[in-house]
């Protein structure tokens, strides 16, 4: 069991913490972490990434150690491993761990990365076509740093973003960006059915 793991399972609970299955192509092990807010979440989150001590920026210092994750609502079936809409986190969590590893980056919040190029949607249901890396918001409580051995491991929540959202941020600069899409009620968790957070100013009559 991963030191990550343990720490977890102190502050959830052994019965909310447990391993994903892994595939031997995975880059890094899933954990899997189910939490109550109003309703219930699941958490996918790397298990290993923080093992990788990132490069960081001197505004960044103490931030070193991260892991990334993914909140999934209700309806999100991971058990149907063969529908494209569902099980595309999986994917992408490998992604995003492999790219600051292999290329010796490093990830803060504010950091959004294309899906593809060009950018495409991530899905046929989620027509977002970049991923924001944040502080969590409704997990915010749930996913402060922790203290894994002698690390504090951060952990930054994956916010699938659409074009305009993802210009409007470049343009702005990330904490006024935050503030408004914080303010217009947006949030880490998956939705299909999430719009814009700027709507279209051209209304048909």
């Amino acid at each position: 069991m991963s030191e990550l793991r343990t720490a977890l399972e102190k502050r959830f609970g052994e019965h909310r913490v447990s391993d994903y299955p892994s595939q031997d192509s995975d880059y890094v092990d899933l954990l899997k972490i189910e939490v109550e807010k109003k309703f219930p979440l699941t958490i996918l989150s790397t298990n290993g990434m923080s093992s990788y001590k990132m490069p960081v920026p001197e505004r960044y210092k103490g931030r070193e150690y991260t892991e990334v994750l993914f909140c999934l609502p209700g309806y999100w079936d991971l058990n149907d491993k063969d529908n494209a809409n569902m099980n595309w986190p999986l994917k992408d969590l490998q992604k995003l761990a492999k790219n600051v590893i292999e290329n010796e980056s490093w990830y803060g919040p504010g950091h959004t990365i294309a899906n593809g190029n060009p950018s495409t949607g991530i899905s046929d249901t989620m027509k977002q076509e970049y991923f924001l890396l944040a502080d969590p918001i409704v997990l915010e409580d749930f996913f402060a740093p922790i203290i894994v051995g002698d690390k504090t491991v951060h952990f930054l929540a994956i916010i699938p973003l659409f074009h305009k959202e993802f210009e409007q941020k470049m343009h702005s600069g990330y904490p006024k960006w935050i503030k408004k899409f914080r303010a217009r009620n947006g949030n880490e968790i998956l939705d299909d059915y999430r719009q814009s957070i700027y709507k279209s100013r051209w209304k048909m009559f």
